[in-house]
């Protein structure tokens, strides 16, 4: 069974069970399998067949999700687009994947206009909504023109046929696409039952943006699979959410760390009552203790944490039992991933030593889309290569310590940014702290550190540097801090520590 049978599966098991809400709109199982049939025969229609590429700019949406399990249904492969990158960065995603069509949401037009311009080869537009694109043919007329019944003409597709093409974030240079198979996600399912006991209780919030292996893997799939519910929205505003998830009793959502904390920084907050929230998981980048503890202590919310890739899902758990006990672990391997931390020359460490993190399982990919010189770089021996630092503790816990590239070098000592992350983030006026290397002439580098304070407590570069003393090794301690109102970040959340750097060597 592909990943698109799931949603027939569905319909014919449970067919008036709730299964998708969006603003006004609202889809039972049969409702939705019926849309997701006329998508399918829409995209025939156009003469779209298994192994063709299909593009979405698109913001969260119930249509986005039809296509999605239009595409898983037939073979097609979807290649989500982040809204958010600026046109020369589409551009070259689009040129590498050669998608047959480009699907758009209209608030996008502007964008899809200079892509437009730029002479795309082979690329047929459609929007979907009103606006000011009327140039292009509105998907949805062909939707509703379309049949509902199965089967379908296509062959279908197999589970370790691809699914999606998703492009990482490109922060070290040329985004690179992934490509995931129905198998990465039906096991990214798996780990979520198995690992966190999701069922057909689980209403989930769908905020993270569906571009992001975040949102399809953690806040969509695993739901469906398991028979659950999910409701789509945005995160535009923090109250606004917070009232949803009051309102419609939502249960489980993920999100950024930065997205937790502007929850709890609203007005909102002190009255909210989230006794009805199983737990909620953070995901993209580590989340500060303190956020831990708000929730928890607050509101009697936990967090399920883990360590996740474009390439792979989620690879490890931190249970909500461990949550604070193990604050900064991302805890151990889901139950069919394998995972190392080895040396320079490949050899295990068994010690509490770090270094690099190499993974294997059945929700690992398999290629770099178009690129066999990045895929035979991190693959070795059958195992991916993360490049992500990280140990294990005397209990078997793992922790991320930084990326390889990321690490700095002091006077011959190897410094793991996290670890000092970690240490300004016990401090009470720090509310969030990145850490990055600065060239000393002395030493080679030496640690510099952006943090942003917490308005309910004042303290000085000097505080924080004597309130590191003990708690981290002397050549650890930053010997500048850098205080700022907010950090650069990518699309998951995490940091642009390349950003940050720059500013240094600016100064």
């Amino acid at each position: 069974m592909n990943i698109g049978e799931w949603i027939s599966k569905r319909a014919m098991v449970a067919p008036d069970k709730p299964f998708l809400t969006e603003k006004s709109k609202s889809y039972n199982n049969e409702q939705f399998n019926r849309r997701v049939n006329e998508t399918a025969h829409a995209l025939e229609n156009l003469g779209i067949v298994k192994g063709m590429r299909i593009a979405l700019l698109m913001s969260n949406s119930s249509e986005f999700l039809e296509i999605f399990f239009a595409c898983a249904r037939t073979g097609m492969i979807m290649v989500p687009l982040n809204f958010r990158l600026a046109v020369p960065e589409l551009l070259y995603i689009l040129r590498d994947s050669a998608p047959e069509m480009l699907i758009y949401s209209t608030e996008f037009a502007s964008k899809v206009g200079e892509i437009k311009e730029a002479g795309i080869p082979v690329l047929r537009y459609y929007r979907l909504g009103e606006g000011n694109a009327a140039d292009d043919p509105d998907f949805a007329d062909y939707v509703e023109d379309s049949e509902i019944s199965e089967p379908l003409k296509s062959p279908g597709a197999d589970l370790s046929d691809p699914l999606f093409i998703m492009y990482t974030s490109g922060t070290t240079g040329d985004p690179k696409g992934a490509v995931l198979t129905h198998q990465n996600i039906l096991f990214g399912a798996i780990h979520s039952l198995l690992g966190y006991g999701v069922d057909r209780s689980y209403k989930s919030l769908v905020v993270a943006p569906l571009f992001h292996i975040g949102a399809l893997a953690a806040s969509v799939t695993p739901i469906i699979y398991a028979g659950g519910s999910i409701m789509i929205s945005s995160f535009y505003n923090a109250s606004e959410i917070l009232k949803t998830i009051c309102r419609e009793k939502i249960n489980y959502m993920f999100a950024v760390p930065v997205m937790y904390q502007m929850i709890a920084d609203t007005p909102e907050w002190r009255d909210a009552d989230l006794s009805h929230v199983h737990f909620f998981i953070s995901g993209g980048a580590p989340i500060p203790l303190p956020v831990i503890r708000k929730y928890q202590d607050e509101k009697g919310v936990g967090f399920v944490q883990g360590y996740a890739l474009t390439e792979t899902g989620r690879l490890t758990s931190l249970d909500l039992e461990d949550s604070v006990r193990k604050a900064g672990s991302v805890g151990k391997e889901v139950f069919h991933v394998n995972l190392r931390i080895v040396d320079d020359q490949g050899r295990d460490i068994h010690t509490t030593d770090p270094g690099e993190i190499l993974v294997q399982g059945p929700n690992v990919f398999s290629l770099y889309w178009n690129n066999e010189t990045a895929t035979g770089a991190v693959f070795r021996d059958g195992w991916f290569c993360t490049g992500d630092m990280g140990r294990r503790d005397e209990d078997g816990f793992v922790y991320i310590v930084g990326r390889k590239v990321e690490m700095i070098i002091s006077s011959g000592e190897n410094i793991y940014p996290v670890e000092v992350e970690r240490a300004l983030q016990t401090l009470p006026g720090i509310k969030e702290a990145a850490v990055v290397g600065i060239p000393d002439p002395k030493r080679g580098e030496v640690v510099g550190a952006f943090v942003i304070p917490n308005s309910e407590m004042q303290m000085s570069e000097a505080d924080i540097i004597n309130a590191l003393s003990g708690k981290i090794a002397n050549f650890k301690v930053p010997k500048r801090i850098f205080f700022v109102d907010e950090f650069p970040r990518n699309q998951s959340g995490k940091v642009l520590k390349r950003i940050l750097k720059k500013r240094v060597e600016g100064q």
